[in-house]
């Protein structure tokens, strides 16, 4: 259900006692991105489109007035705001609003100054900024009384590590390469990657603000012990008609529902019996579950996703591989996963480490840098009494 509030519209207070997910979406334009209004919808969120229009007053009224019109007193709701309407947002929403559990602000090119600005307790603000520069808007105060609102320019940090957190007083995060309008899909600016980790953060940030469970696990195991048992209509039922799975090593699998599932019918089943397959760890995210697991089997027969046109060797191959799953709206979106190749072709013979190819003899390599089932052994063991003898002098 997408609702959506103008101007002029009355005033209208639902006495709903349900609690029902609610998200109020606001940008510039007339209408809105309708693959980010079908996401939220699809998450079990009831949404509710506010056009920014010429801003001011009447815009922050619109704003205040539509939860009023749709949200039952017991029930609380989140605010994802894009651009201009991200920038008001984030300065009108600095006072108390008992029910608004989360703001989510998409690119504004204003914020409040993070020295002096603390949101209310009751309410998680989180920001996805670009760019290296920002306006901070920053009111003056001496001796207790405020002063006229100034608008300064200030440098953007890179963030912390690699994942771009910036330590301002509200959970903010840049994103780099890309220009405002990366999260929307209509946009000639979109970005999938940025978008889809920007995605990510604010829906673990709304669903743990409004205190929405969440089982993406299950779906996970669900979907790959059907998949693994070659039950293949069971497996799509969990799966998007458009799902995304990937070996990224050899570039096998599907991209369409279609393709999918002659991917699992004709060869991705069966296994070798001797598989052993173990979890190592397990990360869960909002949308995404990552698996470390170990393989081990005896390759004695052809196994098209890990080695394609390689008839069996009978050798024994061990091999850690990494699982990076996405689940949208209960269903396996995408899947990732990634093995050292390297290891597995060394370990059936195909990869001789000795055959170093000419010009690198005469620059002095003896052999190539590649380990075997040692790799995943000291993956499993968490060690190993061969750590770092391919570096020299070590």
């Amino acid at each position: 259900m997408t609702a959506r509030v103008d101007a002029g519209e009355p005033f209208l207070q639902h006495l709903n006692v349900s609690k029902t997910p609610y998200i109020f979406l606001t940008a510039e334009t007339d209408d809105f991105d309708e693959e980010i209004i079908a996401a939220w919808q699809a998450e079990g969120f009831v949404t509710t489109y506010v056009p920014y229009g010429d801003g001011g007053r009447d815009y922050i009224n619109r704003m205040h007035a539509a939860p009023d019109q749709a949200v039952g007193l017991n029930d609380q709701y989140a605010i994802v705001a894009f651009g201009d309407a991200a920038s008001v947002c984030l300065e009108a929403y600095v006072k108390s609003t008992p029910r608004l559990a989360a703001l989510i602000a998409y690119y504004p090119d204003r914020v409040p100054d993070p020295q002096q600005t603390r949101y209310p307790m009751h309410t998680t603000v989180l920001v996805h900024l670009v760019g290296n520069e920002i306006k901070v808007s920053r009111t003056p105060e001496v001796l207790g009384i405020q002063g006229k609102k100034k608008i300064i320019t200030k440098r953007i940090g890179d963030g912390a590590g690699l994942g771009g957190e910036l330590k301002l007083s509200f959970q903010a995060y840049k994103y780099a390469g890309v220009d405002s309008g990366f999260a929307e899909s209509d946009l000639d600016e979109y970005d999938a990657a940025a978008a889809g980790l920007a995605w990510s953060r604010s829906l673990g940030v709304v669903r743990k603000a409004l205190r929405i469970a969440s089982d993406i696990e299950r779906t996970r195991d669900e979907q790959l012990d059907h998949a693994r048992k070659g039950i293949v209509q069971k497996a799509l039922s969990i799966t998007t008609s458009k799902p995304a799975v990937l070996h990224v090593p050899t570039l096998t699998g599907a991209f369409h529902e279609e393709d999918l599932a002659d991917f699992y019918t004709e060869f991705f089943q069966p296994s070798p019996t001797s598989l052993n397959c173990r979890l190592l760890s397990r990360t869960v995210g909002a949308d995404r579950v990552v698996d470390e697991l170990s393989l081990s089997f005896n390759h004695n027969k052809v196994i098209p996703w890990l080695l394609p046109g390689i008839p069996a060797t009978n050798r024994r191959i061990e091999v850690v591989i990494v699982s990076i799953v996405c689940i949208k709206a209960g269903k396996l979106a995408s899947e990732k996963v990634y093995w050292d190749q390297a290891s597995v072709l060394m370990q059936v013979g195909l990869l001789d480490p000795k055959l170093v190819p000419d010009k690198f003899k005469e620059k002095g390599v003896e052999k190539l840098p590649v380990i075997g089932a040692e790799s995943a052994r000291a993956a499993i063991r968490g060690g190993s009494r061969r750590i770092n003898e391919l570096i020299d002098e070590w």
